[in-house]
């Protein structure tokens, strides 16, 4: 993720997103993965914090948010800048696809008084040569709902994924606890 901007207040924040971790005992001699074990990803930024987690078993402890401060000790952005450049044709895009080039993507979304930026390591791509087609398919990335009224803007982001094949348009499937039966939930 990049940036989260409320277009009415005139304010900006930076966030980082990091993906796709399992729960371990950090630093420990031996058995570093836990029992009960989970993915989990989450975003920071200057100030706040949320942490998804997705048990195979049950949505409890799914989110986990506030000011960084008050639970870790130190956050650190190690962010390494490279040159870069846009790809402005598919031939273009499938030639680095199926030329093994790391890949980035952006993606801009917007709202009557948000917007937001998000770029992302490409992790999957479709490519096709003979047809000259694409699709990007990656995630997690942080997902921003403009329409909740929240304390943190950090409470709006909840993990999705990503696809998209043209550069007017993603679509996204956005991970969150659902309702599958009286009391019970998982999440999807």
């Amino acid at each position: 993720m990049r940036r989260l901007s409320d277009l009415e207040a005139g304010t900006s924040t930076e966030y980082c997103f990091f993906a796709s971790c399992k729960l371990e005992y950090a630093f420990a001699e031996t058995d570093l993965f836990q029992e009960e074990n989970y993915d989990f990803c989450g975003i920071f930024s200057e100030a706040e914090y949320a942490i998804f987690r997705t048990h195979a078993t049950r949505t409890e402890g799914f989110r986990d948010d506030g000011l960084w401060r008050t639970r870790f000790e130190d956050v650190r952005f190690s962010l390494v800048e490279a040159n870069a450049h846009p790809l402005a044709s598919a031939a273009k895009i499938v030639s680095a696809s199926l030329g093994d080039v790391p890949l980035t993507g952006e993606v801009e979304l917007e709202s009557v008084s948000r917007t937001a930026t998000i770029q992302f390591r490409i992790k999957t791509m479709n490519a096709k040569d003979i047809e000259m087609v694409h699709q990007a398919d990656t995630g997690p990335i942080p997902f921003p709902n403009f329409t909740s009224e929240v304390e943190l803007d950090v409470l709006r982001f909840s993990p999705a994924y990503v696809a998209y094949n043209a550069p007017h348009f993603a679509d996204f499937v956005v991970q969150q606890p659902v309702d599958v039966g009286e009391s019970v939930q998982m999440t999807h």
